[in-house]
């Protein structure tokens, strides 16, 4: 080649070479920019998951509440904790480390919890599904479904006491359902050590395994603040506490079936005495059963024949006697409370504390990747109440028995779910029925926005009558409609709320407490954190305005100011000034135009003195019976201690008093003292004594109305499991009527034991 041409040649090699740089230079670019985001995504995304291993066959989990087998540390380790509150996403002083391995049969989770001052954990024994966040705890938090939209918890504190329940994406925390597992937890000069049992067959989960299993561990440590640390990052702008939760990996469940039975006996000896000192005695022995068969990962089939749903553990009373609508008791009976969150829906259009005594029921529960339903059909004696929900307040009138059916159904998609339901309630003796179907919306709209929304359609033809009972009529019809929207970023939480609800709408399988009524509700909160000795610091804004859909009169205002403290002790001081808020009781009443101070505070100073709430509302406040504002207050009071190391005691008293030209004319007050004696962490001793004063007087200080309900049980229970319980006690309750002349005065007592065991 010559020199010309070979330098032209060059030359064109060289404007080729520079033109092939710049290109690859680009892409090398493109290529380290990609790097730059993607590779700390793919590294989050490692550091996030937690790895579970196998059991070798040869191998069993001793639960003894230490990782001290040698296949623990065969297993991988999770350390990857960050702390949530009060320093958000800090490098947590307390180190936490997780492994977790299955078997054929069950998940096995250890987790040590190490603390650098052993000496300050809070460890006391406490009951089943007490577990809250004055103890030094460890949550573990099951998703299997991988849809995020609810979450089976198990907790378990440093002294090996226990709670379970179920957690859905609008953080509602119930404790109420009850799963079978087993733990055990162990204190070392490190700090604690706690390892849980779950079997598969108390997951739901499909088959089909197209979503991955996604876990979240979360620990408690009260010292002077309340520190929350979890597996992985869980943003403060977050809708749901459960959206962060991480995958769960090499996890190989079994698709096997399984069959529970409990059979329960009850035996109740009973005694009454009246005014007139006239005796009568009962006895009854009450034989159940309860079934749980599960026939796939995916389908779970329960039964309860003669069931025995008295409640050993009473509930706590409630003011009701100066209150226009009707109050909510949370669900405590196992037969409701297989897949809990299928029965949540935007509005609470399924109660289940409805069915008051049945006598058999038949249910079917499924889930798959994207679909999940249940549907229950049942025969209830009844003998509770129908509540009658009015624009102004809420009416009830005698139960009947009846038949009850319901089916639910919810399709799960990226980023939302669409539910429809369907329930009809058919009374014995033709007196008519109620039915309700419609369908519900929950989406996702992006990070920071929530829209939910339902629709519901209602056809009634048992109607109330002048006699306070339900009897056959012409149908009424009614529409009920729904709409709600959170707006959530670091430092700002905006709520917003409309419903209407026609004056026809009845739901006699939901808890309805108003219809004809159209309502628009918004809160806005600001928010703001870690400012010196204070944790966290609220500034809210509430409004509300309910009018009366057929003739469009106000039945509700309100405008309330309020601030919100968190600081040290775990403490939390919260002050409203709720000067324009007024109501009607009735139509065509003068509004009532109430001014009062509302406020709440709570501590948890200490291991013995775990914790002291106060809420009270003082000032100018409504007599819903006289139809005027008076002078008085309501005041709640709560508060734990634990006097010896296993002996648990907890006070509650609720109080409100009304007054007109310097004298009472309302008065009432509801009370229980709570004493537990732990033997270990499955028997107990409990005494409960309640009081419950209801009074009324006219201005001269003449008592009119009274009521007063003294009553105490003492209980010797042994829980060995979800399943396995066997209780044994006593009980007494005087019940007083002073506005029946002569004053009418009964006596009740009770002994009762009640045994229920599992078979598997």
């Amino acid at each position: 080649m010559t020199p010309g041409i070979k330098l032209i040649a060059q030359n064109r090699m060289t404007r080729a070479n520079v033109r092939f740089s710049r290109k690859s230079g680009m892409r090398l670019q493109l290529l380290l920019m990609a790097q730059f985001f993607v590779s700390p995504m793919i590294a989050s995304a490692d550091e996030n998951t937690i790895r579970s291993m196998r059991l070798p066959a040869d191998e069993k989990v001793v639960l003894d509440g230490t990782m001290a087998q040698s296949v623990w540390q065969q297993a991988p380790v999770f350390e990857g904790f960050v702390e949530r509150s009060p320093r958000f996403q800090a490098t947590p002083e307390h180190g936490t480390k997780v492994r977790v391995l299955f078997d054929e049969h069950a998940l096995y989770v250890g987790i040590e919890a190490m603390d650098p001052e052993p000496g300050l954990i809070r460890a006391p024994l406490v009951r089943h599904d007490t577990v809250y966040r004055t103890q030094d705890f460890v949550a573990l938090f099951m998703d299997p479904t991988g849809q995020r939209k609810a979450a089976q918890f198990f907790r378990m504190n440093a002294s090996g006491s226990t709670g379970d329940g179920l957690y859905t994406n609008d953080d509602n925390q119930d404790f109420s359902p009850d799963f079978v597992f087993e733990g055990a937890a162990r204190r070392s000069e490190q700090g604690y050590s706690a390892v849980f049992r779950v079997p598969f067959s108390s997951l739901r989960y499909s088959k089909s395994g197209k979503g991955p299993w996604r876990i979240m561990i979360v620990r408690n440590v009260p010292r002077d603040r309340f520190h929350t640390i979890t597996s992985v990052t869980v943003p403060l702008e977050a809708t749901s506490f459960i959206d962060a939760m991480q995958p769960l990996q090499d996890i190989e469940p079994p698709a096997a079936t399984a069959l529970e039975l409990r059979p329960n006996l009850t035996y109740r000896q009973t005694g009454e005495r009246d005014a007139d000192s006239s005796r009568t005695a009962d006895r009854e022995w009450n034989v159940g059963l309860d079934f749980k068969w599960q026939a796939s990962p995916e389908w779970v089939i329960d039964g309860t024949l003669n069931p025995d749903f008295s409640q050993v553990q009473l509930d706590v009373p409630q003011l009701s006697g100066n209150t226009q609508f009707a109050l909510y008791v949370p669900e405590t009976r196992a037969f409701f409370l297989e897949s809990a969150d299928l029965l949540r829906t935007p509005t609470e259009a399924i109660y289940t504390r409805t069915v008051t005594y049945p006598r058999w029921g038949l249910r079917s529960t499924a889930r798959t990747a994207h679909w999940s339903g249940t549907a229950f059909t049942l025969r209830d004696d009844g003998g509770g109440q129908v509540l009658i929900p009015g624009a102004y307040s809420t009416e009830q009138v005698d139960q009947p028995a009846s038949s009850a059916s319901l089916v639910r159904l919810q399709h799960h998609g990226a980023g939302f779910s669409v539910g429809v339901l369907a329930s009809n309630r058919q009374y014995a003796d033709g007196i008519g029925s109620n039915t309700v179907a419609g369908a519900d919306l929950v989406w996702q709209a992006s990070r920071f926005l929530r829209l939910t929304g339902q629709w519901l359609m209602a056809d009634t033809t048992a109607l109330p009558g002048d006699d306070g009972l339900l009897a056959r009529g012409e149908a009424r019809r009614g529409s009920s409609m729904h709409l709600a929207a959170q707006w959530k970023t670091e430092n700002a939480d905006t709520n917003l709320t409309y419903s209407d609800i026609s004056s026809g709408f009845r739901n006699d399988i939901g808890f309805l407490q108003q219809s004809g009524v159209r309502r628009l509700s918004g809160t806005q909160r600001w928010i703001r954190r870690n400012l010196g000795p204070v944790n966290e610091l609220v500034v809210s804004l509430s409004a509300e305005k309910a009018v009366a859909r057929d003739h469009h009169e106000l039945i509700s205002e309100s405008v309330v100011p309020g601030i919100s403290i968190e600081s040290l002790w775990n403490s939390n001081l919260s002050l409203e000034y709720r000067n324009w808020t007024r109501f009607r009781t009735a139509p065509g009443t003068p509004l009532l135009d109430e001014t009062y101070w509302h406020a709440t505070f709570s501590i948890s100073p200490s291991d013995r003195f775990s914790m002291l709430s106060i809420s009270a509302d003082v000032g100018d406040l409504a007599d819903t019976l006289s139809d005027e504002v008076l002078p008085g207050h309501r005041l709640t009071v709560d508060a734990a201690v634990r006097p010896l190391p296993r002996l648990e005691v907890e006070a509650k008293l609720s109080s409100a008093a009304l007054k007109s030209d310097g004298g009472r004319v309302y008065g009432e007050t509801a009370s229980q003292l709570l004493a537990i004696w732990h033997f270990n962490a499955t028997q107990t001793l409990r005494l409960i004594a309640q009081r419950t004063l209801y009074e009324r007087f006219l201005a001269s200080g003449v008592k009119t109305d009274s009521d007063h309900v003294d009553l105490a049980t003492l209980t010797y229970a042994l829980r060995r499991s979800a399943g396995t319980a066997f209780y044994m006690g006593a009980s007494w309750q005087s019940e007083k009527d002073a506005s029946v002349m002569p004053e009418d005065r009964r006596i009740r007592t009770e002994l009762f034991l009640k045994m229920q065991v599992a078979f598997d």
